[in-house]
């Protein structure tokens, strides 16, 4: 990007509590024959017998090739190896040979970086605005889905730019270069290019049919582009990993193979589920500390969605900056203005009928920004999306699917 704010004395930031972790209200449980899959600052937890060694059992499957960039680093997939009464030593190779294939291809689908022989990606579709490009159907599919939902959260692509080296910074002095709100230089930047992406007649997808697409976009947004030395006018961002996790799931069902869940490190899940299995995720709310509120409980296969205001571990980091002081800038950018803002500390909602993508994409009117909205959710529900979420030591619940249980110290319940 060409204009970069130059280093300067740190502004004085308004005070956040720093999101630290209750012991309180995190004392460990003992569920019996459980595994816990961890997702952010949740645990995904699988009643479904003793853990087991050897080649039977539950194991977590990893991508088998050092060569390749793939999607892996990004999800934890765990398998029930042999449950499905084959050759456990055959259906490992197998399945591990098949997450892997479909790990490699969608990370190169939803590349920014570079076009990969064979592939029409997104990197493709940034590089040759105004023409006919060619795309994998699976990229296709993504733009259907979000041009369904009218989203126009894929048109902030150099606004993501600016938060994406925020959250590459490693101390405050580097951060204050690209916080918009501490920046004035930057929040005007994202301002232009939220504005950019909110004008249909700046910049606009069109899907031709038969896996083609042509990005439009306006002289003077090439121009101001090539000035400011960006080219990435579509970027999913914080959506990526619901459209990949998406495709692995439905890439590995497909192929036969049901006796597993698949999680990704910014609080996607698909249960695949080939056996009536039991899960639950814990639930927390973000107050002084983040606290453990309670647990949801489920059956069978199911997508979930959690976003959530604040950093919680592990590669999820990546998509967050804390403030020395406390305060956090988050990936969900509001297209009002570009700045970084949500309307609660967390939300998380499920479906048994949609897949991460689309609930991320219900979610999305009501999370990012300022105001969320009851009646919204309930819109959701309506749809066979189910929301839960903390309010004032409140946890508001309206899932016909599911139960709460595990209320902590002070939490409350309320249908």
């Amino acid at each position: 990007m060409g204009r970069t704010a130059k280093n300067r004395d740190l502004p004085h930031l308004p005070p956040v509590e720093k999101v630290e972790l209750s012991s309180k209200h995190l004392a460990p449980r003992i569920v019996a024959a459980a595994l816990l899959l961890l997702i952010g600052a949740g645990a995904l937890a699988y009643a479904f017998g003793a853990f087991m060694s050897g080649e039977d059992g539950w194991r977590e499957i990893e991508v088998s090739t050092t060569n390749e960039l793939t999607c892996g680093s990004d999800f934890v997939f765990t398998y029930n190896i042999g449950a499905s009464g084959a050759s456990a030593s055959a259906e490992a190779r197998a399945v591990t040979a098949l997450y892997t294939q479909a790990a490699t291809h969608a990370y190169r689908v939803f590349d920014t970086v570079q076009s990969w022989e064979g592939v029409g990606n997104l990197y493709d579709v940034n590089h040759h605005p105004n023409e006919a490009v060619e795309v994998d159907p699976i990229l296709y599919a993504a733009f259907s889905l979000l041009e369904e939902h009218g989203s126009r959260a894929l048109y902030l692509g150099p606004v993501y730019a600016v938060y994406q080296s925020l959250f590459f910074c490693q101390d405050d002095a580097s951060a204050a270069n690209f916080d918009p709100f501490v920046n004035g230089e930057m929040a005007a930047y994202v301002a232009e290019g939220a504005a950019f992406a909110r004008d249909a007649g700046a910049v606009e997808l069109e899907l031709l049919g038969n896996d083609r697409v042509r990005l439009n976009v306006s002289a003077d947004y090439l121009a101001w582009a090539e000035y400011n030395e960006t080219e990435d006018f579509l970027d999913f961002f914080w959506l990526r990993n619901a459209f990949v996790a998406d495709y692995l799931a439905d890439t590995l069902t497909e192929g036969g193979y049901t006796y597993g869940a698949l999680s990704s490190c910014d609080g996607y899940v698909r249960t695949l589920d080939g056996s009536g299995t039991s899960y639950s995720l814990n639930l927390f709310d973000r107050a002084d500390t983040l606290l453990q509120a309670g647990t949801l409980n489920y059956t069978g296969p199911a997508a979930l969605v959690t976003l959530r205001a604040y950093p919680t571990g592990g590669k999820g980091l990546s998509l967050y900056y804390q403030w020395e002081n406390g305060g956090v800038r988050t990936p969900f950018v509001d297209l009002s203005d570009g700045l970084s803002r949500t309307s609660l500390p967390q939300l998380t909602c499920w479906s048994k009928t949609a897949g991460c993508a689309e609930i991320a994409l219900g979610m999305a009117p009501l999370y990012v920004g300022s105001d969320f909205s009851p009646a919204g959710v309930e819109e959701l529900a309506d749809s066979g999306i189910w929301s839960v979420w903390c309010r004032d030591r409140v946890l508001h619940f309206n899932g016909p699917e599911g139960t709460i249980t595990h209320l902590y110290d002070g939490y409350t319940l309320e249908k």
